[in-house]
């Protein structure tokens, strides 16, 4: 061979000489975190990774219907204690038994590390108890019919992991579909744990994954780019983009809609003029003109679209008298995005949106996604410009997310939301549980705490060779687990 083959040229060549798999490895980029902790979800990746590195007690059917997770039963003692038992023969991917033990040190480490984000749990579980090795008791606060806790613990963040006895965490032995095997600042390779509860011998044998150049994904990669074989993008991505995907004959797994683009207040910014300032960009933003060159987007009201269980079909928009606060007549608005949720064409029309509303053109404060959180901590800029995922069918799960973890989507300023929700757990009634957090979403958005624009949706681009159609249209990405290879591709 005179010529060098490209990186996934060869890979086909080799697999074929070899008679090996042609196909085995899926390599991706995603911005993720510099610390990997499944405990801790702020962006998608970080939800990617924990689903694939831990396993959680209980799992969504696909009818939405609680199912077996870690936990092969569960039952309710008394009022107020769940039990759980540990699947026969569960195993993490070194081959050793799961025990209750270690269930219970990996919950504890989550409430440690992470206290904000684990609260929601914390304030509906006293303790937890050891009855056996396979068995742990869930001590709770409040009724376990009308706890929730059943949804709490198919969340991600409560994925069991592995605590080694100093209190620090283990990626390379876990109850997931994938162990780390190595990882650095920008790569990481997982490795399929065989183990594995649900393990299925099409999955990928290995998962490569590279930090984007500068943390921003380029919708176009997988046209100029030999190395990856998927990406997971926005259903934001440019027409002529899109059509050479298409004519190119790769697979394309397209998420029904499950983002919302809203602008999300500072923390310096939880004062009332943090939301007049909402309310009167609501008033002045003119929708159309913010997706104004774009497709694969709904405009919209408030948070949820037709569909989903917290969409209000009775929403009514009731601001009241607002004016644009003094301060923001003199002064630009700083405004934090990431070019992986705002490209080009969406920051061009924001601009001009803005100037339009206020009187005064935006600074644009810009970093990778990954990067935001700590944005967040600091809180120097005005509101965060992104999308934010539409979890169902767990609407108190959703719930949560928005209001109490520590990267708050709808922070509680002048109404008690948390308390709102707190009652609204307890409902036994799930039609008026519902409606009680469906009322709590149209209040953040008339009260200025929330300002929605559009619905978008998750869209999966992959080359020839992967199989995407055994993800779910429900799963809120492209769950790694789940990726499968083509018969000519796994062809000896």
């Amino acid at each position: 061979m005179t010529q060098r083959l490209s990186d996934l040229n060869w890979y086909y060549f080799w697999g074929k000489v070899i008679g090996a798999p042609v196909m085995s490895e899926v390599r991706t980029y995603m911005a993720f975190s510099s610390i990997i902790d499944p405990a801790k979800i702020v962006t998608t990746p970080d939800m990617d990774l924990s689903y694939a590195l831990a396993s959680t007690m209980v799992e969504w059917g696909i009818d939405k219907q609680f199912v077996s997770g870690l936990a092969e039963k569960w039952e309710i003692i008394g009022d107020r204690i769940f039990r759980f038992h540990i699947r026969k023969n569960t195993k993490w991917s070194n081959g050793k038994p799961v025990t209750s033990s270690q269930v219970k040190k990996s919950l504890e480490r989550g409430i440690k590390v992470h206290p904000t984000d684990m609260q929601s749990f914390t304030k509906i579980v006293e303790k937890m108890e050891l009855p056996s090795k396979d068995t742990i008791d869930f001590r709770l606060k409040v009724d376990a019919v009308t706890s929730g806790l059943l949804g709490k613990l198919t969340e991600p963040n409560f994925g069991i992991v592995y605590v080694n006895d100093d209190g620090s965490l283990d990626l390379s032995t876990t109850t997931g579909a994938f162990y780390l095997k190595k990882n650095s600042k920008t790569e990481l390779y997982l490795e399929r744990n065989e183990n594995w509860i649900n393990f299925n011998s099409n999955s990928a044998k290995s998962i490569n994954i590279r930090q984007p150049e500068k943390g921003i994904l380029n919708q176009a990669l997988l046209l100029e780019d030999n190395w990856p074989n998927l990406i997971q993008t926005s259903s934001l991505i440019p027409a002529d983009i899109m059509k050479k995907y298409e004519d190119k004959s790769f697979q394309i797994w397209r998420r029904p809609t499950d983002r919302i683009f809203i602008f999300q207040l500072s923390k310096s910014l939880h004062n009332s003029d943090g939301l007049n300032l909402f309310k009167y960009l609501y008033r002045k933003i003119n929708r159309e003109k913010v997706v104004q060159g774009l497709a694969g987007f709904q405009l919209t009201e408030q948070m949820f679209p037709k569909g989903y269980q917290l969409h209000a079909p009775d929403f009514k928009v009731d601001l009241g008298a607002v004016t644009l606060p003094t301060v923001y007549k003199t002064r630009p608005l700083k405004i934090l995005i990431s070019p992986e949720r705002v490209p080009q064409t969406l920051k061009e029309n924001l601009e001009k949106v803005i100037k339009e509303a206020v009187g005064l053109a935006p600074t644009f404060i810009s970093v990778p996604i990954n990067e935001v959180h700590n944005y967040y901590k600091k809180g120097e800029y005005d509101f965060y410009a992104g999308t934010v995922g539409l979890a169902d069918p767990d609407p108190e799960g959703a719930m949560s997310f928005y209001f109490e973890n520590e990267f708050r989507i709808i922070p509680s300023i002048e109404s008690d939301f948390i308390k709102r929700l707190d009652a609204a757990r307890k409902q036994q009634n799930k039609m008026e549980k519902l409606k009680q957090m469906r009322s709590m979403l149209a209040d953040a958005v008339n009260t200025g705490h929330l300002l929605p624009l559009f619905n978008s949706s998750t869209i999966g681009i992959a080359r020839k060779g992967i199989d995407l159609s055994h993800v779910p249209l429900t799963d809120e990405s492209v769950t790694l687990s789940k990726i499968r290879f083509t018969q000519e591709a796994n062809q000896k």
